[in-house]
């Protein structure tokens, strides 16, 4: 007697809603919380379609629950999956899931799939019953089956920074998703694989090791780039790995569906270096920031050819920092080509805070390592915009340059110099400027940012290229 009440409560239930949706994922509210998920909002006939049914239990405790799952004449049962504590049973178009036993305020998930056998809008009704509940929850999805064939070139690249990355830095990598067509690639879907060995910043659900990305339809020569930003805690090579797909869609070029880079993570090299502040705290009134001069020396017995200054305990932000190292920002002195800091050599590097105001600081705070020499080329042409026309360069008395340039507001630039005008040997000028206003006034200082003070006006040349 069980099995014939509960499906006929069901049959009267599901004549009675007449509930339709038009996206791939669907919700009901009432005794129970309610969520049908399909795998794709539009696929070919024949191909596998799989819902996801979630149900919370908003009652109380409960000893029976029916979750009924009406599907159209269009389509096949495959299997189901009932999951922990439910059973299933087919009565043809109906699938009745039970859940035995629900406690108050827990969630039962099981998945159903079909196959699609005729073209056209397909509508799958779930209903929540249980006999000592008055109230049901039901919601629907609905699917676009047809027999479009959609051809694309789903590509994948994993893009690593080209500089040295030492132990316990924060550093950033890009994932970049392409459809090089000739259709738009509906239910796009990337796979971002984490390497072992690091911590993910930013708020992601992992499952092994695994970043996944519904990214929808990408069109027709169109592209998407994702950056993650994660710490390395050890030394070694880290292994990095994508892959994209979607279902439904003739796959023109399998050989660019999955990417893999790496980069190798080291410790500080070895060198024995001091660094201690030999300024005041100046507020300098052309840029609104303080700035406080620091010496920076070798006292081991080897030449460096590059330093990290590392800044600790601030209570001010270090604007002129390249990045984080546990959390504590440093700048990077790259010695003049050829001419390392020798043994018992100094170098004044200039150290710049926000907000403008002064604050304790001492030289226990100053943790200079040697590290390997920074890659200070220019990104590529096709990774940057034009160049920037620069509406004027002054020498100031003090021997620095002032560069002041046009730029649209909320973007970053790159500043590119060179001891020449044909720009043969030219360098980045690290950091980047993050815009605020229309118009930036950029000021070449020497170290940290350049490897020295410009000689004079003629001695310099400058460019500056907006980031994508």
């Amino acid at each position: 007697m069980k099995f014939s009440f509960k499906f006929r409560m069901f049959a009267a239930l599901a004549v009675a809603l007449m509930l339709a949706g038009t996206k791939a994922e669907a919700q009901g509210f009432g005794s129970f919380g309610l969520s049908v998920v399909s795998s794709a909002d539009s696929m070919l006939v024949s191909n596998s379609l799989t819902y996801t049914i979630t149900v919370t239990n908003l009652v109380g405790d409960l000893p029976d629950v029916l979750v009924s799952n009406t599907l159209p004449a269009s389509v096949q049962f495959a299997n189901a999956n009932p999951g922990l504590g439910v059973s299933f049973t087919n009565y043809g178009s109906v699938m009745v899931f039970d859940i035995s036993s629900f406690t108050a305020n827990t969630f039962a998930q099981m998945t159903l799939t079909v196959q699609p056998t005729a073209t056209g809008l397909i509508t799958n009704m779930v209903v929540v019953s249980a006999p000592v509940v008055t109230n049901t929850t039901a919601t629907s999805v609905v699917t676009l089956v047809t027999n479009l064939v959609i051809q694309a070139d789903l590509g994948v690249a994993i893009i690593v920074p080209t500089t040295a990355v030492i132990t316990n830095d924060l550093m950033t990598y890009g994932v970049s998703v392409t459809n090089a067509g000739p259709d738009d690639a509906p239910n796009v879907v990337l796979t971002n694989t984490l390497p072992s060995g690091v911590i993910l910043k930013g708020n992601y659900t992992v499952v092994s090791n695994n970043l996944i990305f519904n990214l929808g339809t990408l069109t027709s020569g169109g592209s998407t780039n994702l950056q993650f930003t994660i710490q390395p805690t050890n030394a070694g090579v880290l292994n990095f790995f994508a892959s994209v797909g979607a279902p439904g869609i003739l796959e023109t070029n399998t050989a660019n569906n999955t990417a893999s880079n790496s980069i190798v993570i080291t410790n500080y090299l070895s060198g024995n270096l001091v660094a201690v502040t030999n300024s005041a705290q100046i507020v300098n009134l052309v840029n609104g920031l303080i700035e406080q001069s620091i010496s920076l020396s070798n006292i081991g017995t080897n030449d460096v050819a590059a330093v990290r200054v590392v800044v600790t305990g601030l209570t001010n932000r270090l604007f002129n920092a390249v990045g984080t190292n546990s959390g504590n920002p440093f700048v990077v002195y790259t010695a003049p080509l050829a001419v390392p800091l020798a043994t018992s050599q100094s170098v004044n590097l200039l150290l710049q805070y926000a907000p403008r105001l002064n604050f304790p600081f001492t030289n226990s705070q100053l943790q200079a390592f040697a590290v390997p020499v920074p890659n200070l080329a220019p990104p590529t042409v096709s990774s940057s915009s034009t160049n920037l026309v620069i509406s004027r360069i002054i020498a100031l008395a003090n021997g620095e340059m002032l560069v002041e340039f046009p730029v649209l507001t909320n973007r970053t630039y790159t500043v590119v110099y060179s001891d020449n005008a044909s720009f043969s040997n030219v360098m980045i000028a690290p950091p980047s400027i993050q815009t605020l206003a229309n118009r930036v006034q950029w000021i070449d200082y020497g170290p940290p940012t350049t490897i020295s003070l410009p000689a004079s006006v003629n001695a310099r040349f400058y460019r500056v290229i907006q980031n994508p």
